[in-house]
């Protein structure tokens, strides 16, 4: 590979408990691996003393990170132009990543007057209560807004983390095949990965979870967007339908929206019973979490490509989920996991009971962990950016 490079990374805020963060951290750890130096420009940081590990892993890959509370990069002031361009110079960046359409305006000006090129990443998410509209297509006067700004501030390439945002990227913004690089999101395969006998057994009695009982998982923030209200009203209806079924539900994450679901969840005891709320837990808890668990749930209305859903399947937990993005990437429907419509907590209770079966959940384990280990390796996802990254900087020149 040519001579080690340095990448500027612009995100409009972090939040250390979300996807993106996740993505980053891992994208970053490997790239500095690898001897690619990166620094960090972004809005204000979320953390707390749980997430505080992520954080400090972030701060660890970057030789820089730089926080902006005022941050407004679609209509970016004097002051932060200068900022970006003097971190360009210091640190002699050869790249810029935004990660985000909001963050093209700015990187698009910082571009023609630095003469640095552009490889924009994609993170879709949405937040807020109106569950209804979340799943629905972006409407015309959204889709307008992406048009004109993919077109008005065009970077060298796009990254598309899964099939569905290239999708986005041509149906939505009219972007030219020739820009899009197709470089699906990667997990930590030798941290995510089938549990022994003895492993599987003491992640259980951590959680206190019988033999018998079906385990499922959601992981993420606990927004509405991710579906915890689909999961707990499909666990409902079995506990009615299939009285002798025994089901608990495990829901690792925070997130603004945490009141509202616990809420939701706790209408009497068999509800205490079936939820079990964990909060953010760390790297070492998530993946005893994923060893105990027999099913990973993802119902949710919009996705970028959901990498607990990756991390659920290398452990061994068959995946059910709604077809957001990622979901073309993870899901071979009936194979490797089942895919059920968005908001239909009745399909989604009874994929869940199909999986109760468990000579039938035996045979999809094996093809979702086979396929985990086959598509979402970190070290494949590193190596494809780090190449971009090299290959942009020599056509600049």
């Amino acid at each position: 590979m040519p001579d080690n490079i340095t990448i500027l990374f612009l995100l409009k805020r972090v939040d250390c408990n979300d996807g993106v963060s996740s993505y980053c951290e891992t994208l970053l750890t490997g790239l500095k691996a690898n001897g690619d130096r990166v620094v960090i420009v972004s809005g204000p940081v979320t953390s707390s003393e749980k997430t505080q590990r992520r954080r400090q892993a972030l701060e660890s890959a970057a030789l820089e990170w730089i926080i902006l509370d005022h941050f407004r990069p679609n209509r970016p002031s004097g002051k932060t132009v200068k900022i970006i361009l003097d971190t360009i110079r210091k640190y002699s960046v050869d790249v810029m990543s935004p990660q985000g359409l909001s963050l093209l305006p700015l990187s698009f000006m910082a571009s023609k007057l630095s003469g640095k090129p552009v490889i924009m990443n994609y993170h879709p998410s949405i937040h807020g209560s109106d569950t209804a509209g979340m799943a629905k297509r972006k409407s015309f006067k959204e889709r307008t807004f992406y048009r004109i700004t993919a077109t008005l501030f065009t970077p060298w390439k796009f990254i598309a983390l899964s099939k569905d945002i290239i999708r986005f990227f041509r149906e939505d913004c009219w972007i030219s095949p020739h820009r899009i690089e197709y470089i699906v999101a990667g997990i930590d395969s030798d941290r995510y990965r089938p549990p022994s006998v003895v492993e599987r057994k003491a992640a259980r009695d951590l959680f206190q979870l019988s033999d018998t009982t079906l385990v499922c998982v959601l992981t993420g923030r606990l927004d509405l967007n991710k579906g915890h209200d689909l999961v707990i009203e499909a666990v409902r209806q079995l506990r009615v339908s299939d009285p002798e079924l025994e089901i608990v539900c495990l829901f690792p994450g925070t997130g603004s929206y945490a009141a509202t679901v616990e809420a939701d969840a706790k209408k009497d005891a068999a509800d205490t019973a079936s939820f079990r709320f964990l909060g953010f837990v760390d790297d070492d808890t998530l993946l005893k979490v994923y060893w105990a668990s027999d099913i990973a749930l993802l119902p949710s209305r919009l996705e970028g490509f959901g990498l607990a859903i990756a991390e659920g399947m290398a452990c061994g937990a068959v995946p059910i989920r709604t077809p957001s993005g990622g979901s073309e990437d993870q899901i071979i429907d009936g194979e490797t996991g089942f895919l059920v419509p968005f908001d239909d907590a009745k399909a989604l209770a009874a994929r869940i009971h199909d999986l109760a079966d468990k000579d039938r959940r035996q045979r999809m384990r094996g093809t979702a962990i086979a396929h985990a280990q086959n598509h979402f390796g970190r070290q494949t996802m590193i190596a494809k950016t780090s190449a971009l990254y090299h290959l942009a900087k020599s056509a600049a020149h």
